[in-house]
């Protein structure tokens, strides 16, 4: 993850400094943004758990931020990253809704947003709701963290 933030960050300083030397008209800006929002969201793919070391079945939807997720879990103590990606604009909205149902049996879990600026605490204590969430430029993943944790989850993100 800290590479990944390394590798934007530096990407990001070589962008504004194409973007500041006076190239003429906002195409060429559009086109060195618009090359770099799909650079972050290829890269960012590989900050998400792999699908053969999540505990689940995972189906994938229009792109690393949408599908749905199913897992049973049995002494789990890890995280799991299991949609999102880092970017600067989504080309299919900002804006997603979780559905999700979380039982535990034993152990604890806590289902969250993450984006660049905090942890949104989405279920900790078991349940079934849905969520709503806007991206923030950067990254955004929707993890489930467990501490010997035995239950399951289901979520759909849309």
């Amino acid at each position: 993850m800290k590479t990944l933030k390394l590798l934007t960050a530096i990407l990001l300083s070589l962008c504004l400094a194409l973007g500041m030397t006076g190239c003429s008209g906002d195409h060429i800006k559009d086109d060195v943004l618009n090359g770099f929002n799909d650079l972050l969201h290829h890269f960012s793919q590989y900050a998400l758990t792999e699908e053969k070391d999540l505990q689940g079945d995972k189906t994938k939807g229009e792109d690393t931020y949408a599908g749905s997720y199913s897992a049973e879990y049995e002494n789990f103590s890890d995280v799991e990253y299991i949609f999102g990606g880092t970017g600067l604009d989504r080309d299919k909205g900002n804006d997603l809704t979780i559905t999700y149902k979380l039982t535990i049996d034993s152990g604890s879990a806590k289902l969250c947003w993450r984006d660049k600026n905090e942890e949104k605490v989405i279920a900790e204590n078991g349940g079934t709701d849905t969520y709503s969430v806007t991206l923030n430029t950067g990254d955004n993943y929707l993890t489930l963290e467990g501490d010997n944790f035995c239950g399951s989850l289901q979520v759909v993100v849309e």
